[in-house]
């Protein structure tokens, strides 16, 4: 019951301080602009022109946060036949509303769904299952994915905005993460010292092969409106360092999970043979790497072709307009293909990179293994 309560508390104020930090960096309004209300009454207008089928509703909304928490103001909400942009609003619903002062004038209007609420209690029930089923591992783990939200969304996005160099901060910021990541998970042990090394090498080397294959073909780092507006809103920016940086990012989870399982399968079985030399747990090392090659292939490219569907569907729609030769040559088709080539190449590179380190370590001094057991037992208990 001790331990329970105790892992709850990890999860909550790891919860807490990760939205602490995302609320530092993004803030929770826009200048007071966005707060949430609750629809009070919904009442259908006459039509603004008589020849569209668009509807006019004069709705009351209640303010329920923001400078104008508790007042009731009246705002007009539109709303086109067969839209996909259609709220369906309903009394008693929550909505983001907008409450913004333009020209000595109130513009009132309702914005979005409020989803914030109800995303944060399906986190939290996944949390809670996480920690149920894993145990104390779940939660190391959930400590773990806190802290390199933090990182990221905390000191890297301000420093990046800050003027910092964008692909020697990543490294940085990546090798800490790995760092504390694989700490959390593996303890002060050879298994975690093995992991940190093969996650760094491979780490460094995507984004050496993002930043070759960027000057190569040319990439810019514009990959979308979004790189455009940034430009926009600060021009000193480097757009190609932040496509480099983003490769490194996108390929340190593979790369660390490939690592972790290298580590900790000649880790075992070091102990089950203590006759294997150095050669023979590298091979070890190298067999297992290729069944989790096989594996993890997919999982890159599936996770980047689902992110993409909506756009592959486009283009296969419009294939006269986008033929082969030109999808193949558009930046940010480049760029996606550069990331998931990049984090393959690092995921490859750092099996023999562990494999080879493991066998070092592992073999080199098999009087510490008592140690590293004590230390591995701590952390499960």
């Amino acid at each position: 019951m001790k331990d329970t309560k105790k892992s709850l508390a990890f999860i909550a104020g790891g919860l807490i301080l990760m939205l602490a930090m995302l609320f530092y960096v993004f803030g929770q309004t826009s200048s007071g602009m966005y707060a949430t209300a609750v629809i009070k009454s919904i009442v259908q207008q006459p039509s603004i022109d008589p020849d569209t089928e668009e509807k006019v509703y004069g709705v009351d909304i209640e303010f329920t946060a923001g400078p104008y928490a508790g007042k009731v103001m009246s705002t007009e909400h539109f709303e086109a036949p067969g839209s996909i942009y259609n709220l369906d609003l309903e009394v008693g619903q929550t909505v983001l509303a907008v409450a913004e002062e333009q020209e000595g004038q109130l513009i009132t209007g309702i914005d979005e769904h409020y989803k914030a609420g109800r995303l944060l209690f399906i986190s939290a029930l996944l949390l809670l299952l996480i920690a149920g089923v894993a145990g104390k591992n779940g939660v190391k783990a959930m400590l773990a994915l806190f802290f390199t939200l933090i990182i990221i969304f905390g000191l890297m996005a301000r420093m990046l905005l800050s003027g910092w160099a964008p692909i020697p901060l990543t490294i940085v910021a990546a090798l800490v993460i790995a760092i504390v990541n694989l700490l959390i998970i593996a303890g002060r042990t050879r298994k975690g010292l093995v992991a940190i090394i093969g996650t760094f090498s491979g780490v460094v080397l995507a984004g050496l092969f993002g930043w070759l294959a960027a000057i190569l073909l040319k990439l810019t780092g514009y990959t979308g409106h979004e790189s455009t507006y940034l430009q926009l809103l600060n021009a000193e920016l480097d757009l190609r360092g932040l496509l480099v940086s983003g490769i490194i990012i996108g390929a340190l989870g593979a790369v660390m999970d490939v690592s972790i399982s290298i580590a900790s399968s000649l880790l075992e079985i070091s102990r089950a043979n203590p006759g294997y030399d150095r050669i023979r747990l590298f091979e070890s090392g190298m067999n297992i790497g290729r069944d989790i090659i096989g594996s993890m292939v997919n999982t890159l490219i599936l996770a980047y072709t689902g992110a993409s569907l909506t756009l592959i569907l486009l283009f296969a729609l419009q294939k006269e307009d986008f033929p082969l030769i030109k999808i193949m040559n558009m930046e940010f088709i480049c760029a996606e293909i550069v990331r998931s080539l990049a984090g393959l190449f690092g995921m490859v590179l750092a099996i023999p990179v562990t494999a080879i380190v493991a066998a070092y370590i592992y073999t080199k001094n098999p009087g510490v293994a008592s140690a590293d057991k004590a230390a591995e037992a701590a952390n499960i208990e």
